[in-house]
């Protein structure tokens, strides 16, 4: 093809997609049945949405976080915050969710139990469409989502300790979300359409009207059903370093269900790991994961049963996600470990039609070497450019301990989310995003399945592997352009030498041309599976070691220069969730407003970048920060638990003068929650960065 006749092509090729966009914005009407038939329909999600929706989410995540750049943005105590308070005929409503437009709400999730594991009571929930001064739902929140109120399992159902509800609420012009006592842990996931899209408002009438759709998507959902098509079986022996593969027909066809068993293996926990599925279509390598990772079997076989992905009670592991392609494919095993393993393979294809909108399906792996616990983190599980979907993911934890491992949010960044620098996704606890709760330590009886979500492997009281995975229909994440997908790496023990083991499978949708971030991982998969023996030894050459940040200025070492005169040092103990590097504060207490405190930093001779890491805590007040005169930032340190800065504040550039830095630090009062000792409040100040070019220069 010549380059005149290719840029013609892409011309029509974009003209016929902005053609079909408008009419799917302008045309059929969106409501509670189509939706529904949404829901079961596997082909429908294989196409990027022509009808442009974006995928949002509102939740109780601790407002405390505002930028990756400031403290904050690992704080916990995400149960408390809302949009706003409301009062109507005297009462008051505490604002959950609200958006303008069309839009639907595709799930949403709440702790069962209200400020104590005693209250499984808590309050009511109230939903608010197109501006209707009177709720089209009203009920006690728990019983809504845990399916005991009008809506019935599957679209609402109780996990562990929270509900679920997935039943889709579609709304034409607006959506309000209340609760009418004080806010506790939620998460609101929705879709907003593009002005014009075709929506019909829920009502009660419809959703009684829709029976028998219910009726038929409930049941399909509970017992999907087996797919039909052209079957392909493969049995083999495969030895160390050898595939099983299965070449799929030619031309527009698609996968439809894939099922694996494994047998004959003298260690079967490790061929979980070690036997890698690989899927390549239309000359892309798309799949590249490890089979006991891709269907939620990490350490042991469990069965469990879900929409998209099964494993029986005689260990035959099913997917039914639909993987389409428009000329050539090809499903294989690969045995990366040292022992034989009797594989069975059998793929069904059928036919399909390859779209102007089709897209491949792609699952990507991630894992690294064994992770401290402090400092925190987002674990990436995945960044892609192109256009696709997000449609679930797993993750696999080896806790070494028995205790709490989760307790990091989920930060999803679409599109536009990147420049700006904050998620349109920010959750509450990794429970919460598998849509469980925690609140006690989680045993064995604590594992679950459902249509959308698994706990599907639980260590006793979480030591072991752990297991959560996700799948999303109505609910999937569509990116046109980009997408980054984190997770924060969280636990209830914060320490350089606690050890935690992540291995992390996402589930994606994209069409020709992404990129990712994601590549093959030969040397994690052929290793020995990670034991908690082994967390422990690595736990052992750590302990002891002190956790010192390179390059870090000490504030500890650095003398008050000058100060008010009620300003005290070493006043009381702040306290610490984690480590200070070189395990000290500089430790001050402050009373009155204005009051200050200053430190030099001598011994600098040219600009500089500063930044600074200081405690975090309820009894942490709010300063204006200056360097060498000049105010760089007004900093609240106030946070329900105490901690450290992550990350450091960033005080610029900076010029010395005289050779030196004097950072001066004024209080300004305290946060309206914060909790003083004796009148005072601290400020812990950890240490300081100081970044130039004075080693380059010499």
């Amino acid at each position: 093809m010549n380059i005149r006749k290719y840029f013609r092509a892409l011309f029509l090729f974009s003209c016929c997609i902005i053609s079909i966009q408008k009419l799917a914005a302008q045309g059929s009407e969106i409501n509670i049945s189509t939706l529904l038939e949404e829901m079961i329909d596997r082909e429908a999600i294989t196409r990027f949405p022509l009808n442009g929706y974006q995928s949002k989410q509102a939740s109780s995540y601790n407002r405390e976080s505002v930028s990756p750049d400031l403290p904050g943005w690992f704080a916990d105590s995400d149960g408390v915050s809302f949009v706003r308070i409301e009062e109507t005929n005297g009462k008051k409503e505490w604002v959950l969710m609200e958006d303008n437009g069309p839009g639907v709400i595709t799930k949403i999730w709440a702790v069962c139990f209200y400020y104590g594991l005693d209250n499984t009571t808590g309050a009511n929930i109230n939903i608010y469409l197109d501006g209707n001064p009177k709720p089209v739902i009203s009920t006690n929140f728990f019983e809504l989502v845990k399916g005991e109120d009008f809506i019935k399992p599957p679209f609402a159902d109780y996990s562990t300790r929270a509900g679920n509800l997935y039943f889709p609420i579609p709304y034409a012009k607006s959506c309000k979300i209340t609760m009418d006592q004080k806010a506790f842990y939620n998460i609101i996931n929705y879709r907003e359409y593009p002005k014009g899209t075709n929506v019909k408002t829920f009502s009660k009438k419809d959703f009684e009207e829709a029976l028998e759709t219910r009726n038929k998507v409930a049941k399909t959902l509970i017992a999907p059903n087996q797919s039909e098509g052209n079957e392909i079986i493969k049995k083999k022996v495969v030895a160390p370093r050898k595939s099983l593969a299965i070449k799929l027909p030619k031309g527009n066809n698609a996968v439809h269900e894939l099922r694996i068993k494994m047998s004959a293996t003298s260690d079967f926990s490790q061929a979980l790991r070690s036997l890698v599925l690989n899927a390549s279509f239309d000359g892309e390598e798309t799949v590249w994961v490890p089979v006991g990772d891709f269907f939620n079997n990490v350490g042991k076989v469990q069965s469990y049963d879900m929409w998209e992905r099964s494993v029986t009670p005689d260990s035959t592991m099913i997917c039914r996600w639909v993987m389409p392609y428009e000329k050539e494919g090809e499903l294989s095993v690969k045995n990366l470990g040292k022992n034989n393993v009797n594989i069975q393979m059998t793929v069904v294809t059928d036919k399909m039609t390859w779209m102007p909108n089709s897209m491949h399906f792609y699952a990507t792996w991630q894992m690294d070497e064994p992770t401290p616990t402090f400092p925190l983190y987002d674990f990436n599980f995945l960044s892609a450019e192109g256009k696709g979907v997000i449609v679930g993911d797993e993750w696999a934890v080896l806790n070494p301990i028995e205790g709490w491992w989760g307790e990091g949010d989920e930060k999803i960044y679409i599109d536009d989310d990147l420049k700006r620098n904050f998620p349109s996704h920010f959750g509450t606890g990794t429970e919460d995003y598998y849509g469980w709760a925690g609140g006690v330590v989680p045993t064995p009886s604590d594992q679950f399945s459902k249509p959308f979500l698994g706990n599907i492997i639980v260590g006793e009281n979480s030591k072991g592997y752990n297991v959560c995975t996700r799948t999303r229909v109505l609910d999937a994440i569509p990116f046109k352009n980009q997408i980054k997908f984190d997770i924060e790496s969280s636990c209830g023990k914060r320490s350089k030498s606690h050890f935690l083991q992540y291995a992390q499978t996402t589930f994606w949708y994209a069409m020709p041309g992404v990129k990712h971030n994601k590549p093959a991982l030969p040397k994690f998969a052929s290793a020995k599976l990670p034991s908690v023996n082994d967390l422990k030894k690595e736990i052992k050459r750590a302990e002891g070691s002190q956790y010192i940040v390179e390059n870090a200025l000490e504030a500890e070492i650095l003398p008050i220069e000058g100060k008010s005169e009620k300003v005290k040092e070493n006043f009381a103990e702040i306290p610490m969730w984690g480590e200070t590097s070189s395990g000290a504060l500089k430790n001050i207490w402050f009373e009155e407003p204005g009051d200050y405190a200053e430190l030099k930093i001598s011994e600098q001779f040219e600009t500089s970048k500063i930044s600074l890491c200081t405690a975090v805590g309820p009894n942490s007040g709010i300063f204006d920060i200056y360097v060498n005169g000049v105010k760089k930032t007004t900093q609240d340190f106030y946070s329900k638990h105490e901690g450290i800065s992550n990350p450091y504040l960033d005080l610029g550039e900076n010029k010395p003068v005289n050779n030196a830095f004097i950072i001066r630090f004024v209080y300004k009062g305290s946060n309206l929650a914060s909790r003083p000792t004796e009148n005072k409040q601290a400020l812990g100040l950890d240490f300081f960065l100081v970044k130039n070019n004075f080693l380059k220069n010499k």
